[in-house]
């Protein structure tokens, strides 16, 4: 009977409509998964091109520049500081070599001449002897301050200032057996103090070392970070050019025989006319020698005694 049927068709009717919910269900679901599944290799691939980019830029960032301190009182820079500078660039132990004159050394009255006198010598000399894309330059971070800077001062202020370069100190080999016993008394409103300075600077400061003609070593307790340049050089097949010259010895040829002569030229009792200072051509620069003569700077009462070269 008609009746009995209608009931079998809604029957089909709800189960049809069933199906077709569940089917839409799974539709949404299984494009869910898939969106999620789109999403997570979408984030995983962007996590990738992050550490390839972040690899490419490791091996495109330059190495970290290596700079030597070459400090002294530089009174006045000759050729062989100049020497110096150039073999430490010759046995690629440092990047660039910083040649650092001294401020005012109260512990050494008689460096008479000022810092911005041997400061303006040192660039004089580097811009007159090497090429502009040489690595030798010179560092006026001490030209500000009351005193010279002690060593371990200055190279952690350097450290500081220049985060992304390592800096060693260059110095003679036979100061080697001084350097504990350096200072580093504090100057207020520049630096503080440094407990056992010299055993500190022993211990965390990288040594280059050059050999200075006639000094022995042995037997010398060497620091813990320590390269020789001349080692370095022979092992490049070089041998390290030295020089046996003073400043001190440059001051004695520059001074004139008496206060009254200071510039130019002088007779003397022979008959013909020679320059005073004649005798230190070839010792310094030549630039370097006509500021010298020009300012008068070794006449008598003028830095004619003067100190050598000493970093501390």
């Amino acid at each position: 009977p008609l009746e009995w049927r209608r009931p079998r068709q809604r029957t089909t009717h709800r189960r049809v409509a069933k199906m077709l919910r569940g089917t839409r269900l799974a539709a949404v679901a299984g494009g869910g998964a898939a969106a999620c599944s789109a999403l997570a290799l979408s984030q995983r691939d962007d996590h990738a091109q992050a550490r390839l980019a972040s690899t490419e830029r490791l091996l495109h960032q330059p190495p970290r520049k290596r700079i030597a301190i070459y400090g002294g009182s530089f009174n006045p820079i000759t050729n062989a500081h100049l020497n110096v500078a150039a073999e430490i660039m010759h046995s690629k132990l440092a990047d660039e070599v910083w040649i650092t004159p001294c401020g005012v050394r109260p512990d050494k009255p008689s460096l008479k001449t000022s810092m911005i006198h041997r400061l303006v010598m040192c660039h004089l000399a580097v811009d007159t002897t090497f090429g502009s894309r040489f690595g030798v330059k010179v560092c006026d971070c001490e030209a500000d301050k009351p005193r010279a800077m002690p060593s371990v001062v200055l190279m952690r202020q350097l450290a500081e200032k220049y985060p992304e370069a390592d800096f060693v100190f260059a110095c003679g080999s036979d100061q080697i057996s001084e350097v504990r016993s350096w200072p580093a008394e504090a100057e207020p409103g520049f630096w503080d103090a440094v407990g056992d300075p010299g055993e500190t600077f022993f211990n965390e400061t990288h040594f280059l070392l050059i050999d200075r003609p006639g000094a022995s070593i042995d037997g010398l307790e060497m620091p813990p970070n320590t390269q020789f340049v001349a080692d370095a050089l022979k092992a490049r097949g070089s041998t390290m050019i030295e020089t046996e010259l003073s400043s001190t010895e440059v001051r004695k040829r520059v001074t004139p025989p008496d206060d009254e002569v200071r510039f130019g030229l002088r007779n003397a009792e022979s008959s013909r006319e020679r320059a005073w200072y004649d005798e230190a051509e070839g010792l310094v620069p030549p630039s370097v020698l006509g500021h010298i003569v020009r300012y008068g700077l070794y006449a008598h009462g003028h830095g004619a005694e003067g100190v050598d070269d000493e970093a501390t």
